[in-house]
């Protein structure tokens, strides 16, 4: 399976470009779903969109995960109020916890996680909020799958377990409501697994042509290097045409030389650019011609670019770990070591990373930055 993920600043046309790439992914035969973690894809296909998907044209779906209503609970609400069952504690309060930012999302990345793994389609397209929620909603990802050993640990069962079950009588007895909890937070681990994956995911940055915009989109890309997310591409969307004429020709070299700018401060990674429109984008016809010229003969499917992987490496008795962090100063990074883990901040981000057991036993801990990676060696002392 291809997933592919879309973010940028708000308004920056992302959405737009998600039905884009959805639409040129299927027209090219591949069972394609749009899923809008957000409302931006109904606008942009031009129709309602419910949370299970509807059929859009050959080999196209899409559906929108907005939060689930009160007759429709999701998973998390409904183990929540089944755990406040179990507490005998008001399940009203469950409700007011589920609808905490942050907390809201955990039904909409479950809904991802049931469509990436239900197996019927090739290709999912998902259509991320603006820039700084999606990148807290990844890291708080990243957090989920981390905790899920710490939080529920495995159980070992027991001859005595079919008949307490027998004699509790209860719909939700405690043991239910834990391998359900622990159920949830292993479909979000499994789901961390796969976005991570640079084979199979691959996170595409939408801006415009600002440098304000370009700001933003490498404080971005150290944060997905930061949680391991692959990014792949970048769209420096609504380009002004050569054949502008007069009234706008500053406009459109001012934006040509931020281009530039922007292709040369990204790196190596691709920056595709995206003419205007000379309409508002409309209906299938014009999804699928906004894809051809976003992606210039690309197959939207590829890996437009592989960046370094973060690995742990053995040398000499010594353990290194490497991790890329693009456009990074070493004055924002920081690290701290805790008994079974690393902490590596940088800026107002931080990730924590737990320590293979031999790592564990070492207790010197040195690190360099240098060309955009950081190398933390753990040695004995």
């Amino acid at each position: 399976m291809r997933i592919i993920l879309l973010t940028g600043k708000g308004g920056a046309g992302a959405s737009t470009l998600a039905a884009a790439t959805a639409v040129a992914l299927a027209g090219a035969g591949r069972r394609t779903l749009a899923f809008g973690v957000g409302h931006g894809l109904a606008t942009a296909f031009g129709r309602p969109l419910g949370q299970r998907p509807v059929p859009l044209a050959a080999d196209l779906w899409a559906l929108e995960a907005a939060p689930g209503r009160h007759d429709e609970p999701g998973p998390f609400l409904d183990w929540l109020r089944d755990l406040f069952a179990y507490r005998n504690m008001d399940e009203t309060v469950a409700d007011d916890i589920a609808a905490l930012p942050g907390l809201v999302d955990l039904n909409r990345l479950l809904a991802l996680d049931e469509q990436v793994e239900s197996g019927r389609f090739g290709a999912v397209v998902v259509d991320l909020p603006a820039l700084r929620h999606t990148l807290d909603l990844l890291a708080a990802l990243d957090a989920a799958a981390r905790s899920l050993d710490r939080m529920f640990p495995p159980r070992q069962p027991t001859m005595l377990d079919p008949f307490l079950r027998a004699l509790s009588g209860a719909a939700s007895d405690g043991e239910d409501v834990y391998e359900r909890g622990r159920e949830l937070l292993l479909r979000l681990s499994r789901l961390r697994g796969t976005l991570s994956d640079p084979e199979s995911a691959s996170v595409r940055l939408v801006l415009t042509a600002d440098r304000g915009s370009l700001a933003e989109a490498q404080r971005a890309v150290t944060a997905l290097s930061l949680f391991a997310y692959p990014a792949d591409a970048a769209f420096c969307n609504r380009l002004l045409p050569d054949d502008v004429g007069p009234w706008a020709g500053a406009r459109r070299d001012d934006q040509r030389e931020v281009l530039n700018y922007v292709a040369d401060a990204l790196a190596s990674l691709p920056v595709l650019s995206v003419p205007l429109q000379p309409r508002d984008v409309a209906g299938l016809a014009d999804l699928a011609a906004l894809g051809g010229l976003a992606y210039g003969g690309r197959d939207p499917a590829a890996v437009l670019y592989r960046g370094p992987v973060q690995a742990f490496s053995r040398d000499d008795g010594r353990y290194v770990l490497s991790l890329a962090l693009p456009f990074a100063e070493r004055k924002d990074l920081a690290i701290e070591r805790l008994d079974d883990a690393l902490i590596v901040h940088v800026g107002e981000r931080s990730r924590t990373f737990d320590l293979p057991d031999d790592v564990r036993e070492m207790d010197g801990v040195t690190s360099a930055f240098d060309s955009g990676t950081l190398r933390v060696t753990f040695s004995q002392q």
